[in-house]
């Protein structure tokens, strides 16, 4: 059924109730502080990765399977292409790439930096990653350039003509990007006046990206807590979700509705229609969500745990 927004954009919601807690259903100690999950296309590849290395486990039950070859220092960005290959970024300039899990990795560099962005284009062919520096690219053979902050997230419409890119530091924006050219379709800086900057964190970063199911809403976590639901074509604004702090990324449900996490060690999830719909609480950072098939919530926690959490009805 699709989801209907209401008329009002840029509405913001809090919640009026106390919001029911959400269930833990299992957890794994990956020995390291665990900076990203991601699960294969085809549901059977489950990898964290960490700052030490990245590791296979189970989907099903969080069972760790071993680490992957040539992973050493390679976990932050972790992400599949729909064609089964892996990349992900470590503490210096690389990124790593796997065309084959069972195979030595390759290693691709980037100009400015450490690689905090990375996202495969919908061929599984090309792609997309920026930089501490400013950076960005996509490789092989497509566009690059440079923007004014730290690139801190990137992501891509399903039919591979719109690179979104976020920035930190003194930018701290959202942009939609022509992947043909590079050429700045949008641009949207969205920092609230009552917001209070903290040391390191630019004016107000935007940390995460993810597109919605359908492709029509863009998803971005920023660092003072909230979640901003924008038009993925015009970037106009939608809907402004609360409540969560120091958010580091949110991830769509299968039928588009929003969990989020952040540096406080919470998880929030809210409705399609934008009401709070659960909420946990751990200690220690929590640095990425995803959400899988079964409707279970993965973050990855700096405690080294990867936690899974139980969504409640609504928000599956």
């Amino acid at each position: 059924m699709r989801v209907l927004f209401p008329l009002l954009l840029g509405l913001s919601f809090a919640a009026p109730y106390p919001v029911p807690p959400l269930h833990p259903a299992g957890q794994v100690d990956v020995g390291a502080p665990a900076q990203s999950v991601a699960l294969s296309a085809d549901g059977r590849t489950l990898v964290v990765g960490t700052a030490r290395d990245v590791q296979r486990l189970d989907p099903r039950t969080l069972r760790s399977l071993g680490v992957l070859p040539g992973s050493d220092g390679s976990g932050w960005g972790a992400t599949f292409s729909r064609t089964g290959r892996l990349a992900a970024a470590g503490m210096t300039r690389g990124v790593t790439v796997w065309d084959d899990l069972s195979r030595p990795p390759r290693t691709l560099d980037s100009p400015g930096g450490r690689v905090f962005a990375l996202a495969w284009h919908p061929d599984g062919q090309r792609l997309a990653l920026g930089d501490a520096g400013g950076h960005w690219q996509v490789t092989p053979g497509g566009p690059r350039g440079q923007l004014r902050g730290d690139v801190m997230a990137a992501a891509w419409s399903a039919d591979g003509l719109t690179l979104y890119l976020s920035t930190g530091q003194e930018d701290s924006a959202t942009y939609a990007l022509d992947a043909g050219t590079g050429r700045v379709r949008w641009r949207q800086q969205n920092v609230p006046a009552t917001h209070t900057r903290r040391a390191y964190y630019g004016l107000d970063e935007v940390n995460g990206l993810s597109l919605s199911p359908d492709g029509r809403t863009l998803a971005s976590a920023h660092q003072d807590g909230r979640v901003l639901l924008r038009d993925a074509a015009t970037g106009h604004l939608r809907r402004t979700l609360t409540g969560g702090e120091d958010t580091r990324w949110a991830a769509f449900t299968p039928d588009a509705q929003v969990v989020a996490v952040g540096e406080t060690g919470r998880v929030n999830a809210w409705t399609a229609t934008g009401q709070p719909a659960g909420q946990a609480q751990v200690s220690g950072e929590l640095w990425h969500v995803l959400v899988l098939p079964d409707g279970r919530a993965l973050t990855a926690g700096a405690d080294g745990t990867v936690r899974a959490w139980r969504l409640p009805t609504q928000v599956r």
